[in-house]
């Protein structure tokens, strides 16, 4: 068998290539949706701890973040810290098979009463504002759509997934299904966002992965500098719209969701002491269950010196 690089392929042996694996990803969730949410759930557990821990990109990304965010805690407790985390990648992967292939009404019973104060986002919701959540890698994010779109019509953007056609569609459908209208992450698209906030819609955005040039400042997450984005100010300063921060954390069969307001900060007219306020929100809503942030994502990859804090290979 001779390995051919996928930069020797041309553009529709690729796509045929990609749009395989694809289908196969998306028999392999309709499969496993077959089996009880709590069995996937524990299934998740093992997926975790045994393919996604022998990823040593993962695990080094992972032990940097903690070291960088939380040098407070000593080595034994990042690696416990770290060793959830592994746990529930593997259970956000697996629940796909359930939030991406149920009936919308099987996925909202997914979430679960609790006792979190979410009284100042529902009575925002019932008021004549436009309203911004920020839905941070926390938990299962993708459970926030159905969540959000309980209460108003869901304006989010999505990027398509490049070469893969069938994979693009299934979750694009799984999106709309869930209750959002789906906008294009360019200019055409943020001007529907404002739209949207501007005639009292709710506006869903993940706020914590690196912006490209432009569209962001350098100000502190979990006192590190960080490439943040400014869209999510933006759009505050210019439509009035009220902001919140929330996650649907994971529990035993299901999600519980957390709603809270924004730092009075994320206000400010001043962009860095804006976006600074975002971040702070950002952390004060980990702090709930640290062990389901994305710390595998290489948060701090660009630096005003223009080096990353991750080393290369």
């Amino acid at each position: 068998m001779v390995f051919i690089p996928y930069k020797c392929l041309k553009s529709t042996e690729w796509n045929i290539m990609n749009n395989k694996l694809g289908s196969l990803f998306i028999f392999i969730l309709r499969s496993l949706g077959l089996l009880p949410f709590s069995l996937v759930q524990k299934l998740g557990v093992l997926f975790g701890l045994t393919l996604a821990k022998r990823n040593r990109r993962t695990i080094n990304a992972i032990d940097i973040n903690l070291k960088l965010c939380m040098p407070d805690k000593n080595a034994d407790q990042r690696l416990a810290i770290r060793n959830d985390r592994l746990k529930n990648m593997g259970q956000t992967a697996l629940e796909m098979s359930h939030v991406w292939t149920k009936p919308k009404e099987q996925v909202l019973a997914l979430l679960k009463p609790n006792n979190n104060d979410n009284s100042a986002f529902e009575e925002a919701v019932k008021s004549e504002y436009g309203v911004l959540v920020l839905a941070p890698h926390l938990g299962h994010w993708e459970m926030m759509n159905y969540y959000l779109a309980q209460f108003r019509p869901l304006t989010a953007m999505y990027r398509p997934v490049k070469n893969a056609k069938k994979l693009d569609g299934f979750i694009r459908d799984a999106r709309e299904r869930a209750g959002s209208e789906l906008v294009p992450t360019n200019r055409k698209g943020v001007m529907q966002l404002m739209k949207a906030l501007k005639s009292s819609g709710l506006v869903g955005i993940l706020p914590d992965q690196v912006p490209k040039d432009g569209g962001g400042v350098y100000v502190p997450f979990y006192g590190q500098q960080a490439y943040s984005m400014t869209l999510t100010s933006q759009l505050v300063n210019k439509t009035g719209a009220k902001a919140f921060i929330g996650a649907a954390f994971r529990v035993k069969g299901g999600y519980e969701v957390a709603m809270q307001p924004v730092d009075e900060g994320f206000y400010s007219d001043d962009i860095e002491t804006s976006v600074a306020a975002m971040n702070r929100s950002i952390e004060k809503l980990i702090e709930l269950h640290p062990e389901q942030y994305q710390w595998e994502y290489k948060r701090f990859k660009k630096q005003p010196d223009g080096h990353s804090l991750y080393p290369r290979g």
